[in-house]
């Protein structure tokens, strides 16, 4: 039985060294856990990025009740950005005081980019737009959900640019993991990937539809095959090609970066992650996405903080998602 157990123990020993992530990069461009300071920088990053605004998201949850729910959403949601403008605002400017340099050399404020930007074209701009056309969301939702998924998409691709160009290595990291480690890359994308959708589909037997997924499921209720076919495209551009590179960026790359200590990271990220997909209210929910992002979190640790892993097995888990939903729709 001994035998057996020293046996099992160096293969584990013998298969954890082999699974080395990074080892054929640089030291440059691999990822540093520990650029700042968890007690104050990552407490500020954290406060700023996640508590304050969960707080109030809780709070605008029991006490906001408007005529209908859809306009309680409305509100809840408006508030909550609102809110997170602010606190990235705030954020940006004492990390920027406290060491300039540091903050606009990393990806600490790639998670502050991706809130802003998005409310400044879909709130903004979209609201524009729409005020021109004389479009609404209860006389032409058709319109209104293209118009919004449209600048999200823009706006995420923006999101990513300034990342790829501001971040020293960021690039390189991904590009050269694809080149050099494609063998891991298979490996671990693929057992994370089916650890991903099974713990996902999982939880679709225990759930209620949540706001987000609501949102973007409505277009298909009474629209043409036409519309279905359009959004269905715009669909898989937003949730397959954009969202799990910028998203993978944002709330693992950046909040890692930011926080300054992975296990700390962790949570922070995989609640911050949650959050913004509960933003209209049903914080109850907030579990169907917080389990999964816990999974990414984690993915991204055991690669060593490699962007590359967790940005593939979200795109797998959306894709397989994807089309499901688009058969079940057919």
């Amino acid at each position: 039985m001994k035998l057996i157990i020293n046996k099992l123990k160096n293969f584990m020993k013998s298969s954890t060294s082999k699974m080395r992530f990074q080892d054929q990069l640089s030291e440059e461009v691999k990822f540093k856990f520990n650029v700042f300071n968890p007690l104050v920088d990552g407490i500020i990053f954290a406060t700023s990025v996640l508590f304050v605004p969960l707080i109030v998201l809780i709070i605008l949850k029991f006490t906001i009740n408007a005529n209908t729910e859809e306009d309680t959403q409305s509100i809840i949601n408006l508030v909550f950005v609102s809110v997170q403008i602010f606190c990235s605002a705030i954020g940006c400017f004492v990390l920027y005081k406290r060491d300039n340099e540091l903050f606009t050399r990393t990806n600490a404020f790639g998670i502050y980019a991706f809130i802003v930007l998005p409310f400044l074209f879909v709130i903004i701009l979209g609201s524009l737009f729409l005020a021109l056309s004389g479009w609404n969301s209860k006389t032409n939702p058709v319109a209104t959900q293209f118009v919004s998924m449209t600048l999200q998409i823009i706006a995420e691709v923006v999101v990513g640019i300034i990342l790829f160009i501001k971040v020293p290595f960021l690039k390189d990291r991904i590009f050269l993991t694809l080149k050099k480690e494609w063998k891991k890359v298979i490996v671990v994308v693929l057992i994370m990937t089916i650890v991903l959708f099974a713990v996902s589909f999982g939880l679709s037997f225990i759930e209620i539809e949540t706001a987000n997924q609501n949102a973007l499921s409505e277009i298909y209720k009474n629209s043409s095959i036409t519309v279905k076919i359009f959004y269905s495209i715009l669909l898989f551009i937003f949730s397959v090609v954009v969202a799990p590179l910028v998203e993978e960026l944002a709330f693992r790359d950046s909040i890692f970066t930011g926080v300054g200590n992975k296990w700390f990271a962790m949570i922070i990220s995989s609640l911050a992650f949650a959050m913004v997909h509960v933003g209209m209210g049903d914080v109850q929910n907030i579990y169907i996405y917080l389990i999964p992002s816990i999974i990414l979190s984690a993915t991204f640790i055991y690669t060593e903080g490699n962007v590359t892993y967790s940005w593939l097995v979200h795109l797998g888990s959306n894709l397989i998602t994807f089309i499901l939903m688009i058969a079940g729709r057919n």
